[in-house]
């Protein structure tokens, strides 16, 4: 299964490059014009941090 935009944002930004998620929500905005609430930006990033530990 693939992943969609915001889920490839946050892997390669929040996790990857250890940045906040106002550079993630600029990102998007800048490059993809898509403008998406921190607050969903937050329960995304949980969610993939939570998956992660489950599969380690």
């Amino acid at each position: 299964m693939e992943n969609d935009l915001i889920t490839l944002a946050l892997q390669s930004i929040c996790i990857t490059e250890n940045k906040e998620l106002k550079e993630v929500h600029q990102y998007l905005l800048m490059k993809y014009r898509m403008d998406v609430d921190l607050l969903v930006l937050q329960r995304r990033l949980e969610k993939i941090l939570s998956e992660e530990k489950a599969v380690a």
